[in-house]
């Protein structure tokens, strides 16, 4: 599974790039999802599709604050809370209105700064959100 995605560097164009690239693709399959990069502190790309509910930013902004806590995908967060029997509220003392443990946010780390954006889908099972991602960035992996 993709925990990280590692870059030499980073862009606001490289950020666009991305997330056309997962617009493509969704489109493509016929998939209806909505898809945020953001840099550590303004969104750079967002695209909500037509027909999602209005709450897909909320999904978006808990799970890219799941991605940016961990340093690692939200599924991999997931899956690694359900292995060791925790929760992000019991064991972490984060509150559910601002994170939640479900796959679609993908960190970007760059080699020589660590953590410097996210990227999130959402509309899908948690597990087709982190798939879409890793599906069409497959050139930077």
């Amino acid at each position: 599974m993709q925990r990280q995605l590692v870059l030499k560097s980073f862009s606001n164009k490289n950020a666009m790039q991305m997330g056309l690239q997962i617009v493509d693709l969704a489109q493509k399959k016929g998939l209806i999802i909505g898809v945020e990069v953001s840099r550590l502190n303004h969104k750079v790309f967002l695209f909500i599709d037509d027909g999602l509910p209005a709450d897909k930013h909320n999904w978006i902004r808990r799970k890219a604050n799941v991605a940016k806590h961990f340093e690692e995908s939200s599924l991999a967060v997931k899956e690694d809370l359900a292995k060791g029997n925790m929760s992000l509220k019991d064991t972490f003392a984060l509150d559910d209105r601002d994170y939640i443990a479900r796959g679609g946010s993908i960190p970007i780390m760059v080699e020589s700064a660590g953590l410097i954006a996210t990227i999130t889908v959402t509309g899908l099972a948690d597990v087709d959100d982190h798939q879409l991602i890793v599906d069409a960035l497959q050139e930077y992996f």
